[in-house]
């Protein structure tokens, strides 16, 4: 591997992270949507293409780039008539893909091994430089925790490359803050038909942390990462395999919980944390002691049944419907009328974590979307007389609730983690090996 130099090394990941080849050209896409619009930046960014990138390319492969601007994105080209066949040579040679959108088909196992001092960190600098977002909303908690997000898009569905990845920077000495993994349990939680789930891949570094290691070679993000460095004040975490996880919220199970959007190592599967995932993905950093522990309470983390979702009448009493008709058959929905305050007094509905929400969203003056404008209490308080419609599957409290506001016309699904509907669908319908939790 003596031909591939740290130029080459920086070029080939700039290629994978926004890279698509065909026959005899590429497009590198630099998603940079609205920071990278920002007229100050553009000069820098147009400045760096035309000056460090495309002496790069010129100097080890003997062509020249050129940029476009497309929707709110950077295109980086070839000139017309450009020579890529060494290019190409060199991907294959790192057993690299060599065609389509390269992001999705990478796997890092054999460039791990072969690239060598500073070539490893110009190769990581180049996907860094395509796939590394600064916005200040990425932050944990305030804004006193700024964070650098890699941001992969979910349509790779490449799950193997965003473990590897993550693995090697944290070999190399950076600590995750965070992941998020393009999938329903992380994206939509608590609502099983939430469609908009595919948010994409995020793997987030406090930036101390990021910067102590790992370096941005276009200039705008340089720039912009030592700005946002200055704002943090709280420590970094402490190593993924040291981490103590508190216990999560239930996720629910998603009505595209085997969608073919996902890979098969995490179709049809639950997971309850996003170190779950890094588990089940066999990463070497995970903390599986406590990763056991969740998968041995499944009983409280499992939820067949919305949380909470909200709608209209018409759309969730059909809903309860499908949930009756396909796990349910023997019983029969069963409604009854309820004063507010009774309800919120039932001892059964304790654990119903989602009511008040959806209380203040039936009675709310006005919403934000499906968000109740005004505070939940005092809305709440004002309503305890009031009385709503009352539906569940069978005629105990012991599944999910539908609640409605019949002059109004809104509605809302409720349940537990605990109810004796729920507990059944567990005990029938999910299947346990070592830290894979599977659907039958």
């Amino acid at each position: 591997m003596k031909n591939i130099n740290h130029v080459k090394a920086y070029i080939l990941g700039l290629l994978i992270g926004g890279g698509r080849v065909d026959k005899n050209a590429f497009l590198i896409d630099l998603p940079f949507k609205k920071w990278g619009m920002e007229p100050t930046r553009m000069n820098i960014i147009a400045a760096d293409i035309l000056t460090k990138i495309c002496q790069y390319f010129n100097s080890t492969y003997n062509f020249n780039v050129t940029y476009e601007i497309g929707t709110s994105k950077w295109l980086i080209k070839p000139m017309v008539g450009a020579d890529i066949s060494e290019l190409k040579k060199d991907l294959k040679e790192l057993h690299l893909p060599t065609t389509g959108f390269l992001l999705s088909k990478t796997d890092l196992t054999y460039v791990r091994t072969v690239l060598k001092g500073v070539s490893i960190e110009s190769f990581l600098t180049g996907i860094f430089d395509a796939r590394a977002s600064l916005t200040l909303s990425h932050r944990r908690f305030t804004d006193d925790s700024p964070v650098v997000s890699i941001e992969i898009p979910g349509s790779t569905q490449n799950f193997k490359f965003v473990v590897q990845l993550c693995s090697w920077l944290t070999d190399l000495g950076s600590t995750t803050d965070q992941i998020l993994y393009n999938h329903p349990n992380q994206h939509a939680a608590s609502d099983p038909d939430y469609k908009g789930w595919g948010k994409g891949f995020k793997i987030r570094f406090l930036v101390r942390s990021f910067l102590a290691q790992h370096s941005f070679a276009l200039q705008s993000k340089s720039i912009d990462i030592t700005k946002i460095e200055k704002k943090q004040k709280h420590k970094e975490q402490i190593p993924c395999y040291l981490r103590k996880l508190r216990k999560p919220s239930p996720v629910t199970v998603h009505s595209d919980q085997n969608s073919n959007d996902l890979p098969d190592e995490v179709r049809n599967k639950l997971f309850f944390h996003y170190h779950h995932f890094c588990a089940v993905l066999r990463c070497p950093h995970a903390p599986v002691e406590e990763i056991k522990k969740l998968v041995n309470k499944k009983n409280t983390l499992i939820n067949f049944f919305p949380r909470l979702s909200k709608g209209s009448d018409d759309e969730l009493l059909e809903k309860l419907r499908d949930i009756q008709k396909k796990d349910f058959p023997e019983k029969l929905l069963f409604e009854r009328k309820i004063e507010v305050n009774e309800l919120i007094d039932y001892e059964l509905l304790k654990d119903y974590k989602g009511m008040e929400q959806g209380l203040a969203f039936l009675f709310s003056t006005s919403l934000k979307g499906k968000r109740h404008s005004g505070n939940m209490n005092e809305i709440i308080i004002s309503n305890l007389d009031t009385v709503i419609d009352l539906v569940s599957i069978g005629d105990g409290f012991n599944g999910p609730m539908l609640f409605v506001n019949s002059l109004n016309h809104r509605a809302f699904i409720c349940s537990s983690v605990s109810n004796i509907l729920n507990q059944e669908l567990i005990s029938r319908k999910v299947i346990v090996k070592k830290l894979t939790v599977s659907l039958k």
